[in-house]
This record gives C-alpha cells, sequence and structure tokens, in this order.
C-alpha cells in the first residue's frame, strides 16, 4: 500500500473507523504517513466520543514510540554509543584470622545504582592475585566491570571461591596461606582504589578472632606477626581498645556514608524477596504487600521518592496502554535516580497484589495507573497522558505539592 492508497480507503466507505487497529496507527506514524494519521483523526472526530478518545490515545502512543526510537538514533551519533564503559566496581572487604571475605557491587560507588545483572563473566583465583570482568548496562550505557588486583599474602586457591549475591553483587571468599591479620587486602600500600571500603557489618563478627593475632606489616612479615601475636595475647584488653577506638574512628569517618549505604542495602535485600514478574531483569524495583510498609510507607533510603506503575498480569485493566508503557518505565528507572535526588521508579502488579491495591484505592478497571509514593498514604496519581515524555514523569516524581503538571 502506499499513503495516497490508504488516503483514498479513508476517504470513501471501504474502510470503517472500527477497523483501523493499534497496530495500523503505529506503522503509519512510523512510516511517516502523517496525512493518513490526519485523515483518521479527522474521522474520529465526526464519529462517537469512544471513537475520538480511542484514536487520540492510539496517535499519542504511536508518535511517543517513534520519538523514542529517535531518541535512540541521537545517541549513535555519539562515538562511543555501544562500546563498554571501563568501571572498577566498588567493592568492601573484611577478614578473620584464615579467611578474606570480599563484596563487589556492579557500581562506581558502593550507595550509587548500578547494573542489577552482568554476563560474559571471566573469574580467576591464583595464589597470589584475584581478576574478575563481567559485562553489564546501567543508564543504557555498556559498561565493563573489571578488577585486577595483587593480594597482601599468597592464598589456597581450592578453598577459595565466589558466587553471586543479590541484584547486582557477587561475593568473594579468598582463603588465606597461612593464618594472619592482614593490615590491607593489596601487596602494595598505594594500590588500593578509593572505592575500597571495609565490610563493617563482617569485620565486626570476626573482631576476637583478630584480636589473638596482630597486624602484619609485610608480606614476609608471617613470623614476625605470630611471635607479635603472642605478645599481644597476653593484654587482651590493650587489643580490645585499639579495636575499639580503629572502629570508631572508622565509623565516625564513614558514619554517614555507612548509614546511607545500610539503607541502600536494606532496601535492595527487602525488594529482592519480592517475586520477579514482567520487570525482571530492568532497574524496575517489583514491589509487593510484604514489604511495601518498610520500603514504600517508611522507607528507610533518606528523601525517598516513590514512581510507582500500578498494572495487572491476570487481564484486568487495558493491556494494550500496559504494553506500551513498559518500555517507557524501563527507560525511566534508568534516569529518574539521576534526575531527581532519592527517586526511584517501581512497578506493583495487582493482579497478584490485591489486597494492597484494594487498600491504596486502585481501580482494576482503570489499569494502568502511576503514582507518587512521598512517605506513607495512597501516593498521588498521576493524571495526565500515560505516553508521556521521561521529563514528564520525572517532573511529576519530583514535584511533592501537585499531583499533575
Amino acid at each position: 500500500d502506499s499513503e495516497a492508497a490508504v488516503l483514498e480507503r479513508l476517504e470513501g466507505a471501504s474502510l470503517p473507523l472500527s477497523a483501523v487497529e493499534a497496530a495500523d496507527v503505529g506503522r503509519l506514524v512510523h512510516r511517516g504517513w502523517y496525512d493518513a494519521v490526519r485523515k483518521i483523526v479527522q474521522r474520529s472526530h465526526a464519529g462517537t466520543e469512544e471513537e475520538a478518545v480511542w484514536v487520540t490515545s492510539q496517535v499519542r502512543q504511536a508518535v511517543q514510540a517513534e520519538k523514542n526510537s529517535l531518541d535512540d538514533l541521537i545517541r549513535v551519533l555519539d562515538r562511543n554509543y555501544g562500546k563498554a564503559a571501563e568501571v572498577s566496581p566498588a567493592s568492601q572487604w573484611a577478614q578473620n584470622s584464615t579467611h578474606v571475605f570480599l563484596a563487589v557491587k556492579f557500581a562506581q560507588r558502593w550507595n550509587a545504582p548500578g547494573a542489577l545483572e552482568v554476563g560474559n563473566q571471566t573469574v580467576s583465583i591464583t595464589s597470589c592475585c584475584f581478576n574478575f570482568t563481567a559485562f553489564g548496562e546501567h543508564s543504557m550505557i555498556r559498561r565493563r566491570y573489571h578488577l585486577s588486583w595483587e593480594l597482601f599474602q599468597p592464598l589456597v586457591v581450592e578453598a577459595s571461591s565466589w558466587s553471586w549475591a543479590a541484584a547486582g553483587r557477587m561475593t568473594v571468599i579468598f582463603a588465606k596461606a597461612k593464618p594472619a591479620h592482614w593490615p590491607r587486602l593489596m601487596s602494595g600500600p598505594t594500590a588500593a582504589p578509593k572505592n575500597l571500603g571495609i565490610w563493617h557489618d563482617m569485620q565486626d563478627k570476626w573482631t576476637s578472632d583478630l584480636e589473638k593475632l596482630a597486624p602484619l606489616t609485610s608480606t614476609v612479615g608471617a613470623k614476625k606477626g605470630k611471635a607479635a601475636g603472642k605478645s599481644a595475647a597476653a593484654s587482651p584488653d590493650t587489643k580490645k581498645a585499639t579495636a575499639k577506638s580503629r572502629r570508631a574512628k572508622a565509623a565516625e569517618k564513614d558514619g554517614e556514608e555507612a548509614e546511607k549505604d545500610d539503607a541502600l542495602d536494606r532496601e535492595v535485600e527487602l525488594v529482592a524477596d519480592c517475586p520477579k514478574a514482567s520487570y525482571s531483569g530492568t532497574t524496575v524495583a517489583e514491589l509487593c504487600g510484604k514489604v511495601w510498609p518498610k520500603v514504600v510507607e517508611d522507607p528507610r533510603v533518606q528523601d525517598r521518592r516513590w514512581l510507582v506503575e500500578l498494572y495487572s498480569s491476570q487481564g484486568d485493566g487495558d493491556a494494550e496502554s500496559m504494553k506500551r508503557l513498559m518500555p517507557v518505565w524501563r527507560r525511566l528507572a534508568d534516569t529518574f535516580p539521576a534526575m531527581v535526588p532519592g527517586g526511584r521508579v517501581g512497578s506493583l502488579d495487582c493482579g497478584l497484589e490485591g489486597e494492597l491495591c484494594r487498600k491504596l484505592g486502585v481501580s482494576m478497571e482503570k489499569l494502568p495507573q502511576v503514582r507518587r509514593f512521598v512517605g506513607g498514604g495512597a501516593g498521588d496519581v498521576w493524571t495526565g497522558d500515560l505516553m508521556a515524555s521521561l521529563e514528564d514523569f520525572a517532573a511529576f516524581g519530583g514535584s511533592g505539592d501537585r499531583s499533575e503538571l
């Protein structure tokens, strides 16, 4: 068909407006046959109110989808688009006398959002070193996460291991070749990256174990360390006081950041307990009733602002609108945290969480729906177009005194 042929059919009675489907409108917009789209709009104005509303919705959705595609085309102009950006992921470590524990988060900073999933990973643990490489995507940018460290003392490779942890994290356990209290993780005193911190919760579990050994002073100082350990064992009160002072200084220095990190970690853990549904594998937080009070109503994360899509996977509401909103919502989840401090994007499947949605006063036949939550309550309802721009949604999520733009 040509645009002229479509216009001819629309001019006559051979193509009733009821025969025009959403996919047809999308194809016309995609092909740039705007005169044909205008003709459909004109005919809807002359028809029933129901036809006019339906056509308006479909044209808006088709135009927004095309705009998203063109935005991606603009991004291609960046010569680095599609290339993997190099990232040294944030890490925290702790130890006891026989093992080193390492937590890695696929983000530049520990308290920043990052990739939820990575793939094509390469992990190498040798007697001296740890090397890790994996690829993931965050904020629509492909990233290469890489660590290459020479550790303070030799390891037992066969007794060392690694595993995936919560979303966007991994855990590594290094077995020390000899019992010792390492003063640092890296071989060189200046080799540690700035985003390597102490895993305080894990370290506190092993305080009494490490008190038996004095920190080594060099990579070949194991014997001196053991001798010092014997001497230190005769004055446990001194060792306890030193350890307590060290922890107090670390807590004073990193207290505020650690508190933020703990809150974010706890939120990630809570959300991970919710069933995975339509947004699995994306940065959209899939919420559920059992974590709603702690994550949305009374969040631990300071200044948390939620934009939540309420939808149904069980056939309730407008399925076509839900389908159209999904790619927009995925994009918003990547950009909203950077646009609005404390912002995060979530989803709630009312088909599975009916009790919570009834409590929020949600009408199932009016799904999908977008709400802003800042603290408790039923939230503020977005009353604009569901195919609005990311900027419009972000402006709504960042405001606190109005329910629509």
